[in-house]
């Protein structure tokens, strides 16, 4: 059984699944129920930068099967490309509504990556608000890399249904995209930062800067140091890159139409 392929749009070359909160969700639930196997990448204007100069980042956004839109600043490329983004689709606001379907579906949730005892931390927050969701397994994802395999197999004996993968761009889409058979779980999603704020490592925006599409702003000012080059100078970037596709856009078109008058004169 397959399910049905959602609308998309492309900013900067990618294919983008572009649906609401609620139809993600179902999106999901319905891959789970006809267990088809899908890998989901949530992607922000970051996500788009390190795709313009990592081909193989690129290459693996372009064959998971849903890469969601996250962030302000790819509702702001929508509007410039002329292609409206319906909703900014990101794990964290995700994660509690997907814990609460896969407890009342009875399946099962393996959480991985972010540094040590985070992963616990965050399974330990859901359990706590969601008693009934079956968490069968948290492990961080500081070891080395001869450890995958032990890794990919302990997801796999813990049964799971669901497995979050916390790396980070592109460290997590490169590893769901090696792993996610082995693992034996339908769905895989690459989740970044998530359990950082769910196990309340990183205090999250207030609801009204979240509303404004300035979390990243908040972000920025908790840590400058680390942040300013991703969202100071990537913002630009990205914004550079993104009227440099609607110059292209619009200077085709111009030649379409020039071309298009003279074969009708």
């Amino acid at each position: 059984m397959s399910i049905p392929a959602p609308a998309s749009i492309s900013i900067h070359g990618i294919r983008l699944v572009n649906l609401a909160m609620d139809e993600a969700l179902a999106a999901i639930e319905a891959a789970l129920a006809a267990r088809q196997p899908t890998r989901i990448s949530f992607v922000n204007a970051d996500c788009i930068n390190i795709a313009a100069v990592d081909a193989s980042y690129r290459e693996t956004l372009a064959s998971t099967d849903w890469a969601f839109i996250d962030g302000i600043g790819m509702r702001i490329a929508g509007r410039i490309m002329d292609q409206p983004v319906r909703d900014n689709v990101n794990g964290t606001d995700l994660f509690p509504r997907l814990c609460e379907s896969l407890a009342q579906q009875g399946q099962r949730l393996f959480l991985y990556g972010a540094q040590p005892g985070v992963a616990a931390a965050a399974a330990e927050w859901a359990q706590a608000r969601f008693p009934g969701l079956q968490i069968c397994g948290a492990r961080d994802g500081y070891h080395p890399a001869h450890a995958e395999a032990e890794v990919v197999a302990g997801i796999r004996a813990s049964g799971a249904d669901v497995v979050l993968v916390a790396l980070g761009a592109p460290r997590q889409e490169a590893w769901i995209a090696r792993n996610m058979a082995a693992s034996g779980a339908i769905v895989a999603l690459g989740v970044g930062g998530l359990f950082d704020y769910y196990s309340g490592r990183i205090p999250r925006a207030p609801l009204w800067m979240r509303r404004l599409g300035l979390e990243w702003l908040f972000r920025l000012i908790q840590e400058p140091r680390r942040l300013w080059r991703r969202y100071v100078v990537g913002n630009v970037v990205f914004l550079g890159r993104i009227g440099g596709d609607w110059l292209r856009a619009r200077s085709e078109g111009t030649l379409a139409r020039a071309l298009e008058t003279r074969r009708s004169s």
